[in-house]
């Protein structure tokens, strides 16, 4: 699985393949991860060098990194490429994309709708999880090109937004 990472302003792409091989930027690192608490505290080993990694908070997710604290982010491939996908810097238009393949639940907004950003436009059901798709920025919703009850493939633009003042 692929991730988009930032710790304390620093943008990472980090591959973790399923053989447990880690790729940062594109390049092989030896990497070892323990949990010391469960789903609070790590123990991370990075090309030789040990660090203590502590959750402080979950939103937002700021972390205690060898005893300094960082603001951070994560998100996996499957996310960022949905982010990408509801952002296209093409003068405020942005296509709202499935992130996977599911099944479109329920559908928030009707054409001509202004939406806030970060107001829910639409439910998507994917492996028995429902993902809410949100505004990226205030925005008035130009087309609707999938109804609830539709099954959708991954990367299929599912509303077309416009932003607005």
């Amino acid at each position: 699985m692929i991730y988009e990472v930032s710790v304390g302003g620093r943008r990472l792409q980090v591959d973790v393949a399923a053989d447990g091989r880690f790729l940062i930027d594109g390049a092989v690192v030896a990497a070892e991860i323990a949990e010391i608490a469960r789903g609070r505290q790590w123990s991370v080993r990075i090309g030789g060098r040990s660090h203590e990694v502590t959750v402080l908070t979950h939103d937002p997710l700021r972390l205690l990194v060898d005893g300094r604290e960082a603001e951070a982010s994560a998100l996996d491939e499957r996310a960022a490429a949905s982010a990408r996908g509801a952002s296209a810097a093409r003068g405020g238009r942005h296509e709202l994309r499935a992130p996977m393949p599911g099944l479109l639940k329920a559908v928030h907004v009707t054409e001509g709708d202004v939406v806030e950003r970060g107001a829910p436009i639409m439910t998507l059901e994917a492996m028995k999880m429902e993902n809410e798709l949100l505004a990226p920025a205030r925005s008035r919703v130009v087309r609707l090109a999938v109804s609830a009850g539709t099954k959708v493939e991954g990367g299929a633009v599912l509303a077309v937004l416009e932003e607005s003042e």
